[in-house]
């Protein structure tokens, strides 16, 4: 092992061999003893669907027992004492994390994700490089290059991680979100996974901001065929915002806190289970024809041989894309039997081709491609789409697992549907969802018992002597104003949010998840927004009298205020319940009066437990 001087530099950290303090009268650093103090404990990836374990993390324990606070302090020191002690250290713990992975009962049916210090990326003294051009493929261990460290400077990190690649390892880019290189690792990299830093899942189940980021680096994640994993998952609502979003994997303490006790590991989690079974929603529509349209094709492992792939496409009505997945069935990309011609059809290719000395798995031969999980809202598949190399179409999962592949025709068909239904519901003014998608809504929400939810109806005051009396432009320019209030409401909202047009001057907002008093506050600045904002449809008299003369429906002339919007809001609290849409709208219509005289225009009814 190698040694350091023990004198302390400034920092509190070992003094490098040859730096200041040292001196051949000085005892040196042994850092054996220091490996062989820590331990790993476990941490599961779970796959959010199926709760199956898809991988674990190894994360060091016993500092205590050691000169250092935690694995930063320690390989600061190693780096400290330069990169051949750094590249030494690293090598020695991931050999005792294998050696415990390994004790593990089922470890083959896991992956191992090893933290790799980000100093070390196309250094020769890192683990798991292959030496001179061999060594045996180090298959089910994934390296986790965290953004918090930068690689060095100069390495052309694409080329440093396809060394890795060589030797059969999967590679994930860690803390994303927080580090140094963000887009840039995610481009150079090529990961197969990225780890989202758990501040980004924090609060995510009430945080706008959070969901729209997290929603788009998804997207462009499967784009590239990357796999997501959400990192500090730790409430129910967390859970099931980062599974709607799309996210493949989960990992923090909602499912379980590292373990030391590797021999009680299960191999699938019960949390994740139950959760998904209390989840009454239905399967959506898009899932439903998903499954419908997708091309069932038969996969290809990636250990059969290339003989076994000719054979594939042999025959007549072949596919002309071969799915490979790994042992576990899960995808790894697709061959395409266009790329197989320069060997079909060159003199010696059939030969190379079936030469099992110059390999015969099929690695060397597959394309990466994007993957969408089945209930992906369609919209994110879309995206996936759109990626250059989605040409031959998208991978589908369920539950981790290969399903079959959408192709480009199967996705226009989809798209023409989706598009016919909106603009069959759609209002033709404010473009907003209507009274279909709004019953959707409202029965999704009331099957979801894990969250909150606020169910809003609003609608103009006084609106029938406005238009009458202004005319009938004047009132389609209220209702556009108060639609794009709500979008831009929405776009911000504490919680998941739905807006929806009714008809005329009636509107429907839903939030779910959210904090029921912001929710409350934002609605009260809502109303008052739009009064502020309805001033601007009258001329500077009327402004000033704060009122109008128009007839009402007896056809008696009289005053009437400025115009201005109400609603009833039906809170919902978490848990179980016999709630219907029809005792929603009840609620709502046996309260609209008292929500216009209501000083801040709002009445909140709250619901719960069995009605």
């Amino acid at each position: 092992m190698t040694l350091l001087s023990m004198d302390e530099t400034t920092d509190g950290r070992p003094a490098p061999v040859g730096g200041a303090g040292d001196s051949a009268s000085k005892p040196l650093f042994d850092w054996a003893p220091v490996v062989a103090a820590l331990t790993y404990a476990f941490q599961p990836i779970v796959q959010l669907r199926s709760g199956r374990c898809h991988g674990y993390e190894a994360l060091l324990r016993g500092f205590d027992r050691t000169p250092f606070a935690d694995a930063t302090a320690l390989l600061d020191a190693a780096d400290a004492a330069g990169v051949v002690v750094l590249g030494a250290v690293e090598s020695a713990l991931h050999a005792k994390a294998v050696t415990s992975y390994r004790a593990l009962a089922g470890w083959t049916e896991a992956k191992l994700f090893l933290n790799l210090d980000a100093r070390l990326v196309g250094k020769p003294d890192s683990p798991w490089l292959p030496r001179d051009g061999g060594g045996r493929r180090q298959g089910g261990i994934v390296l986790e290059i965290s953004e918090r460290r930068s690689t060095p400077p100069g390495v052309a990190v694409e080329g440093a991680i396809e060394q890795y690649r060589l030797g059969g390892l999967g590679i994930a880019i860690d803390d994303f979100g927080v580090g140094y290189a963000g887009l840039r690792l995610l481009y150079e990299a090529r990961p197969d996974y990225v780890k989202l830093d758990e501040y980004f899942i924090r609060n995510i189940d009430s945080d706008a901001r959070k969901r729209a980021l997290v929603a788009a680096v998804i997207g462009h994640a499967h784009a590239l065929g990357i796999q997501i994993v959400a990192e500090g998952v730790e409430t129910a609502s967390e859970f099931y915002v980062c599974r709607d979003l799309g996210c493949d994997f989960a990992q923090g303490f909602l499912i379980s806190r590292p373990r030391l006790d590797i021999g009680a590991l299960p191999t699938s989690y019960a949390i994740i289970e139950d959760l998904n079974a209390k989840d009454r929603r239905q399967p959506s529509e898009a899932h439903r024809r998903l499954s419908e349209v997708i091309e069932r094709l038969p996969p290809l492992r990636v250990t059969a041989r290339k003989t076994d792939l000719l054979d594939y496409f042999k025959g007549d009505g072949s596919a002309s894309i071969a799915p490979i997945v790994d042992e576990h069935d899960r995808p790894l990309g697709l061959i395409r039997e266009r790329d197989l011609k320069r060997f079909v059809y060159s003199r010696f290719g059939g030969e190379l081709l079936r030469n099992r000395g110059l390999g015969d798995r099929l690695d060397d031969l597959v394309i990466k491609m994007p993957v969408c999980d089945i209930s992906t809202p369609l919209d994110r598949v879309i995206e996936a789409f759109s990626a250059d190399s989605a040409d031959d179409g998208i991978v589908i999962v369920e539950g981790g697992a290969y399903a079959g592949v959408l192709s480009s025709s199967a996705l226009l068909r989809l798209v023409h549907e989706r598009n016919l239904a909106m603009a069959t519901d759609q209002n033709p003014l404010t473009r907003l969802p209507g009274n279909a998608a709004i019953v959707r809504h409202i029965e999704e929400a009331l099957t979801d018992g894990a969250r909150s939810h606020a169910l809003a109806y609003l609608d103009f005051d006084n609106f029938k002597p406005f238009n009458d009396n202004f005319g009938f432009r004047q009132g389609d320019r209220a209702i556009l104003m108060f639609s794009e209030r709500l979008k831009a409401w929405a776009a911000t909202a504490p919680g998941e949010c739905f807006v929806g047009h009714i008809g005329g001057d009636d509107f429907f907002l839903g939030v779910s998840g959210g904090d029921e008093a912001e929710v409350l506050a934002r609605l009260v600045e809502l109303v008052a927004q739009f009064r502020s904002d309805a001033e601007s449809l009258y001329d500077a008299a009327t402004r000033e009298a704060g009122s109008f003369m128009a007839k009402d429906r007896y056809g008696a002339m009289r005053s009437y205020p400025l115009l201005s919007v109400s609603g009833v809001v039906v809170a919902i609290a978490p848990g179980p319940h016999s709630l219907t849409p029809d005792a929603i709208n009840a609620t709502i219509a046996d309260n609209k009066t008292h929500a216009k005289s209501a000083a801040d225009k709002l009445c909140v009814i709250r619901l719960s437990g069995m009605r």
